[in-house]
């Protein structure tokens, strides 16, 4: 009986969908998991710090919280479109992070989470990737961001 249970639990879980937040960086589209996002507001500026993190050279004070800025347009050498650039404050692991996005709004979908691909780049943390609305989508693992390797 218990393998019964075992057997129907990992089935339901290889049929659950993923929610995701697709945003662009540059034009291009990524996604991340609904959970890993923190918000999504209009971009107020950041403050350049010293620092030797990688992408990580400015803070960014929102209401009562500082946070370091994310530079992913700069790792995924590309130059942000749109204005007013967007701030999508991701969710990791070390605390939150500001990442500044392109300005088109970001949209919410519901993903199979079978139809989601492995992908075998180690140039950015990825879950995978995924086709939406025609397009071949990266689903960043913003909680790891930064921590590839």
């Amino acid at each position: 009986m218990l393998r019964a249970a075992r057997g129907q639990q990992q089935t339901q879980t290889t049929k659950r969908s993923w929610n995701v937040v697709v945003f662009s960086i540059g034009g291009m589209k990524l996604a991340a998991r609904t959970e890993d996002v923190g918000g999504v507001s209009p971009w107020t500026g950041s403050i350049p710090v010293p620092s030797r993190t990688p992408f990580v050279q400015a803070m960014q004070k929102r209401d009562h919280q500082v946070m370091p800025v994310y530079e992913l347009a700069n790792r995924l050498s590309r130059t942000l479109q749109g204005d007013p650039l967007l701030c999508l404050v991701a969710r990791h692991v070390d605390g939150p992070m500001a990442i500044c996005i392109d300005a088109a709004v970001p949209s919410l979908e519901t993903v199979d989470a079978a139809a989601i691909r492995p992908i075998v780049s180690g140039d950015l943390e990825t879950l995978g990737s995924v086709t939406i609305g025609g397009d071949d989508v990266t689903i960043v693992a913003l909680q790891r961001l930064g921590r590839l390797g």
